[in-house]
């Protein structure tokens, strides 16, 4: 059995995997992929502003 992957955390970076609890999320025309746990660090740590800064730090990134 493959392992399928949603994309990379927009926090931490690493794979998420299907099998894992994962939030995508929908932020300024474009998808964000979290942890479950990341995104809620995220939260508690600095609000929702936190969540849409890591999707645009995320997407640059990503075009890399």
């Amino acid at each position: 059995m493959s392992t399928i992957y949603q994309g990379n955390c927009a926090r931490c970076q690493r794979k998420v995997r299907t099998a894992e609890n994962f939030l995508k999320a929908h932020l300024w025309a474009s998808t964000a992929v979290f942890h479950w746990n990341c995104f809620l660090a995220l939260m508690k740590e600095h609000g929702e502003t936190a969540a849409e800064e890591a999707r645009w730090k995320a997407s640059r990134i990503d075009r890399v």
